[in-house]
């Protein structure tokens, strides 16, 4: 338990999540956390975390009740880190390991299942594009303008409905958008979006598969691409193509989702993040969990065709990043 469960106490659950003979689940004290602290989350509970004084003190003032008979303990940990950072997990692998058994950790996840690798009805295609996906783009747009030039060439690989590109091109005039997709129902809604955005001359969008680009060598100066590789059955023809069309000193910007360790895992994301949504959309959003890669295989792929200087790491509970800065 921390704050705001977003970074301490989301770490430590995915970690203790890997541990057999544990069941775990996070929260925070405050107000605005991501999932706050409950009493039938502390009845729940034979053994409480607390990140900091200030956390056990809170449950001790609000909870006294729910507290009778736990065992709480402070890990002594400040809010210096982010999600899944080296540095925290092993501070937390150090701590909790004095009282939980951490070595007995699962390997094995969950098998792939394949989803189509296009979207390509009228109705998915509307379906997807009213999905509320503004937090997660924004993200990725403020990331990729951290990574990339001042101007420049950008390819964005997978556009889908063109929401991401319209959000970083309103903040970088100066970039000049290639935006491909196989969908030709994702290009026509993208078309859409990026004329009501009055962004025509910005945005270029084209029916292109990422896997056999027709561009020339060394054509972009940078690449991003939000959730294409767990619709490829193969990503290795992307990756390959992403480090011939990007010139030497080009930035990289990819992101997709995790394929969780199981079942249980994979039903409290699409519990967690589509608790809004319609039947249909939970079964998409599970669909691409049980279609997406672990860390593990994207950085294996990538070290296979050769794309130097990645950085990739977890970047959410259910977010996998790959990023190069402009060299």
């Amino acid at each position: 338990m921390c704050s705001q469960n977003k970074w301490r106490s989301l770490t430590a659950q995915k970690i203790c999540e890997n541990v057999s003979g544990l069941s775990v689940r996070s929260a925070g004290t405050e107000k605005s956390a991501r999932i706050r602290v409950t009493e039938g989350l502390l009845g729940w509970a034979d053994l409480i975390f607390v990140m900091e004084k200030k956390h056990a003190d809170r449950l001790a003032s609000k909870f006294p009740e729910s507290l009778k008979g736990k065992k709480v303990i402070c890990l002594q940990i400040a809010d210096n880190y982010e999600y899944m950072q080296p540095e925290l997990v092993e501070i937390l692998q150090a701590k909790l390991g004095s009282d939980l058994e951490m070595s007995d950790s699962r390997t094995s996840f969950m098998q792939r299942v394949l989803e189509p690798e296009v979207m390509d009805s009228w109705e998915e295609a509307v379906e997807y594009d009213s999905m509320d996906f503004t937090e997660v783009n924004a993200a990725f747009a403020k990331s990729a303008i951290e990574l990339g030039p001042m101007s420049g060439k950008i390819l964005d690989a997978g556009t889908g409905t063109a929401r991401i590109p319209i959000a970083i091109a309103r903040m970088r005039p100066d970039w000049e958008f290639t935006c491909i997709d196989l969908s030709a129902n994702m290009l026509k809604l993208g078309r859409e979006n990026v004329c009501e955005a009055n962004l025509r001359e910005q945005i270029q969008l084209e029916q292109i598969d990422a896997k056999a680009m027709p561009y020339p060598d060394s054509s972009f100066d940078m690449l991003i691409s939000n959730s294409i590789i767990h619709h490829l059955p193969d990503p290795l023809p992307f990756l390959s193509e992403v480090k011939r069309v990007l010139k030497p000193n080009g930035a990289i910007f990819l992101r997709d989702l995790l394929r969780p360790e199981n079942v249980a895992i994979r039903d409290n994301l699409v519990e967690m993040y589509t608790g809004d949504c319609n039947s249909h959309q939970k079964q998409l959003f599970s669909d691409s969990l049980q279609a997406a890669f672990t860390l593990n295989e994207i950085q294996t792929m990538s070290e296979t065709v050769g794309l130097e200087g990645l950085r990739i790491y977890e970047s959410s509970d259910r977010h996998w990043t790959a990023l190069r800065a402009r060299m």
